[in-house]
């Protein structure tokens, strides 16, 4: 046989096995749903500010009532005043509320907010999990207490008010619930030891409730920002370890509404991960593991680059050891 011919056999066969490897996998992934969020209800927690505050403006432009759950009532008056008045000028008669609510209180506190808010615009469609902040510092510096409320603040307040939505939409069968992670839930750095843990475990919690929810139609999705140009982030770069940030600089800063409109497009779309800009990207990828995923050609790209990426994180790993072990070296000399 000519030697062409054994190239051109083996592309063939290479191109038949991808061929099964996707028809495979297309008939494995579960179907991706749309959210129209048109006339939907949805709340968002930490929506008085930040990310939380754009994700509600974007809402608002794709023609939702929203609620904004935080707990200063004077941040949410000011972020509703601002967001009433954009649903105004869009003239479809669109609503905004808010609810002013300690989200490290107990289930029953979180719960009697949630019905509140749907006595007045109706049961909760949407619900976004983005109440949050970060304490970052050396493991050994960190106050005891810190890793506790952040587990509060982080993670439970996202698990009591999903708590609190669930039943009903299970009963509607119909819904979208949504988990601000970070990238700091994708890959831990040093000063995040409070921080990171709680990021984890929301991406831990979202996963296994997409598995139960799947068959009520209820979607399940996750947004990992990296560093965002926010209040919260000014104010945690005043105390934050120099390891921290150098290592965090790498990824760059991103403005609100850039996150906040990635994300919303992805509910829209029927995305389960939204990441950002090109590093989040392979990120995502990287971390894919056995989180579920309803698009069909993120899922062969996960699979085919997932090996690839591993090698370039390691490299990455081992630059940020490097700045850490720097860092060090310089604090021992400078006593």
């Amino acid at each position: 046989m000519h030697p062409w011919a054994w190239w051109i056999l083996g592309a063939v066969l290479v191109a038949s096995l991808f061929m099964l490897c996707s028809f495979a996998i297309y008939f494995s992934i579960p179907s991706k749903r749309r959210f129209d969020v048109r006339g939907k209800h949805a709340l968002v927690t930490g929506g008085s500010k930040g990310i939380g505050k754009q994700m509600a403006l974007s809402l608002l432009s794709q023609g939702a009532n929203v609620t904004i759950v935080a707990r200063n009532e004077k941040d949410l008056k000011n972020a509703t005043a601002e967001l009433q008045t954009y649903a105004d000028q869009r003239g479809q008669g669109q609503k905004v509320q808010w609810k002013s609510a300690d989200l490290c209180g107990t289930y029953e506190q979180i719960e009697a907010k949630v019905r509140s808010a749907e006595s007045e615009f109706g049961p909760v469609d949407l619900l976004i999990n983005n109440a949050g902040h970060s304490v970052q510092d050396a493991f050994e510096k960190l106050p005891v207490g810190d890793f506790e409320a952040q587990m509060r603040v982080n993670y439970l307040s996202a698990v009591y008010m999903t708590r609190a939505v669930v039943p009903a939409m299970q009963q509607r069968r119909s819904g979208h619930i949504s988990f601000v992670s970070s990238a700091a839930g994708q890959c831990a750095i040093y000063g995040y030891s409070a921080y990171s843990p709680t990021k984890f475990a929301l991406r831990g919690f979202a996963d296994a409730l997409h598995m139960e929810l799947l068959p009520y139609k209820i979607s399940i999705s996750v947004l990992y920002p990296p560093n965002t140009d926010t209040e919260g982030f000014q104010l945690e770069l005043a105390t934050m370890p120099q390891e921290t940030k150098i290592i965090s600089d790498s990824a760059g800063v991103f403005t609100p509404k850039h996150v906040a409109d990635a994300h919303i497009t992805d509910i829209i779309a029927g995305e389960t991960a939204t990441t950002i800009g090109l590093d989040g990207w392979m990120l995502g990828v990287l971390t894919a593991g056995a989180s579920p995923e309803h698009n069909l050609f993120r899922a062969i790209t996960q699979g085919a680059l997932a090996g690839l990426f591993r090698a370039v994180m390691l490299l990455y790993l081992g630059h940020f050891n490097a700045i850490v072990k720097k860092c060090y070296k310089g604090r021992q000399s400078a006593r």
